[in-house]
């Protein structure tokens, strides 16, 4: 199998559980002790929240190729980002990349496509859920999405960033992501996106009348079996 590269650290709570999924998942299809071959490059998150604040694509691009760079030399032989946010710069860096870059755009327009949906709900940061990337990997599959009201993108976005990036999961961010997750129902939502890594701390799916796709477990799932497929 291929070396993996991860740039990590957006947060490093995304970033463990990422980790775990890709190292358990080949483990227990490989047995005995075999857990792969993982290169990561862990960014310091304070340095790209000013620019995803001031939509400073071309900054977080340079940060991104940065650290593709230092994965490529380190021996990996493809990377992936492992956060949603970034993935606005993907545009910019795609074909500057040293690397193959494995998106969680795609890996999750796989799973939507594979299961016949026509309209999800989209939760993430606002940058996530207002700047277009997703809905755009999205429409090319016909697939339509429906995100929260300003006042509730703001919100969300303010448990991302001042709880779950820390570890924290408070109840009533719980309900008011509920109530979001219900509205988008509402408007005839399929199933919900978690478009944000943390999201899977805060939202279960005993949380929502509609299926969850977990972007992280999705993402991390295509890294491993695209290393796999690439042997």
């Amino acid at each position: 199998m291929k070396r993996i590269g991860l740039i990590g650290g957006l947060s490093p709570e995304s970033t463990v559980h990422y980790y775990e999924i890709i190292c358990r998942e080949y483990n227990r299809q490989a047995g005995q002790l075999n857990f792969p071959e993982i290169t990561l490059q862990s960014l310091n998150l304070q340095m790209l929240i000013p620019h995803f604040s001031r939509n400073e694509w071309d900054q977080v691009a340079a940060i991104l190729l940065d650290a593709l760079v230092r994965l490529k030399n380190a021996g990996a032989e493809f990377a992936a980002i492992l956060a949603n946010t970034p993935h606005n710069a993907y545009e910019l860096i795609r074909d500057r990349s040293p690397l193959e870059i494995l998106t969680i755009m795609d890996a999750t327009s796989e799973a939507l496509v594979r299961d016949g949906l026509r309209k999800v709900a989209l939760l993430g940061t606002r940058p996530t859920m207002e700047f277009g990337f997703f809905q755009k990997h999205f429409a090319s599959h016909q697939i339509e999405t429906v995100v929260p009201d300003a006042d509730n993108r703001k919100e969300l976005d303010r448990i991302v960033w001042e709880e779950l990036t820390h570890g924290m999961v408070r109840p009533e961010s719980r309900a008011a992501a509920r109530a979001m997750i219900g509205d988008l129902t509402q408007q005839g939502a399929q199933a919900v996106i978690l478009g944000c890594t943390e999201l899977g701390l805060l939202i279960h799916p005993e949380d929502s009348p509609r299926p969850l796709y977990d972007t992280t477990r999705i993402h991390a799932e295509a890294i491993l079996n695209h290393a796999l497929a690439e042997g």
